[in-house]
């Protein structure tokens, strides 16, 4: 009799302990989906803010890069501009001077020679007069000159020129650039980008992410939750380590941008007070052998050398 009662009973138990066996504690059907739904809201606005916060960047430094360009471009241009009208003045005066100079010592044997170098040493387009050295380096399309180098190093076509490695790294779309690695780690759909890591690991449809694995049974909601907040942890603190480095990097190449052309443009004042100084003391110092008086002048560029 109690054998054939304890048949039956060990065969409920049987049954109950296979069916332990089947149904993991964190069964699809039990799943929190609350708690599923709230980790996808809050990667969500996680990934808005970051993106917003990107845009607002790109934004500035796309602003500060115009200002940029703006402001040295007109002191360039304004250099030049005096420069140009320095050379204009002064061949009108000595072109007028010269012909004063012939007239009244022309028919003076002892100052032909002379008479005929002033001719040359006033003259801009004669090569290696001293008026010609003084106007081909306030040329800008005159290859290696002092405003060829200026206008080349705030061209941003010009490549590796000063300007183009600063408008190269505001780029988010120049490969390898600063502005490009900030845009691609916030940018979910980009590959292994750290905001699409967050993404994969935050969906229950992404196979094998915490959230899939938790909502499938897999896993148990304490182990989901564990897995998770290391993956976030991981990728929003990598996510976090390249925007620091990328506005870093952005930063110092603006710094040190502004800086060389600063450096640029007092060489340059430098370059052509010299040229134009050297050239003026030459045609003086001639014309004094021709008439006994020199020119008189004033440094052109003392303010902006100062």
């Amino acid at each position: 009799m109690k054998r054939a009662i304890v048949k039956p009973l060990l065969t409920v138990l049987s049954l109950a302990v296979a069916l332990v066996m089947i149904v993991p504690a964190g069964s699809a059907s039990a799943a929190d989906s609350k708690w599923i739904n709230k980790v996808l809201a809050d990667y969500k606005a996680y990934n808005q803010k970051v993106t917003s916060s990107y845009k607002n960047y790109q934004e500035q430094i796309d602003a500060s890069y115009n200002q940029y360009l703006t402001q040295y471009t007109a002191t360039m241009t304004e250099l030049e501009t005096k420069v140009l009208s320095d050379l204009k003045q002064w061949d009108e005066k000595l072109e007028a001077d010269y012909n004063e100079l012939k007239e009244k010592y022309g028919d003076d044997r002892s100052k032909t020679s002379a008479l005929r170098t002033y001719d040359r040493y006033i003259n801009q387009n004669f090569r290696g007069s001293p008026m010609n050295l003084y106007a081909t380096e306030a040329n800008r399309n005159y290859r290696d000159s002092t405003m060829w180098v200026y206008n080349k190093a705030l061209n941003e076509n010009f490549i590796d020129s000063k300007t183009w490695r600063y408008s190269k790294a505001i780029n988010p779309n120049y490969l390898d650039s600063a502005a490009f690695k900030y845009s691609k780690a916030v940018n979910e759909n980009y590959y292994d980008s750290p905001m699409q890591r967050l993404k994969h690991a935050s969906s229950k449809n992404f196979y094998g992410s915490p959230i899939y694995q938790y909502s499938r049974g897999k896993i148990s909601k304490t182990k989901a939750q564990q897995e998770y907040a290391k993956i976030y942890k991981k990728q929003t603190e990598r996510l976090n380590a390249i925007v620091a480095k990328s506005k870093q990097d952005i930063a110092n190449r603006a710094a040190v941008t502004r800086q060389e052309l600063d450096l640029l443009h007092a060489k340059s004042v430098d370059v052509l007070e010299q040229r134009r100084e050297e050239a003026l003391k030459k045609i003086s110092d001639l014309r004094i052998e021709i008439c006994g008086e020199g020119l008189t002048w004033q440094p052109l560029l003392k303010n902006s050398a100062q």
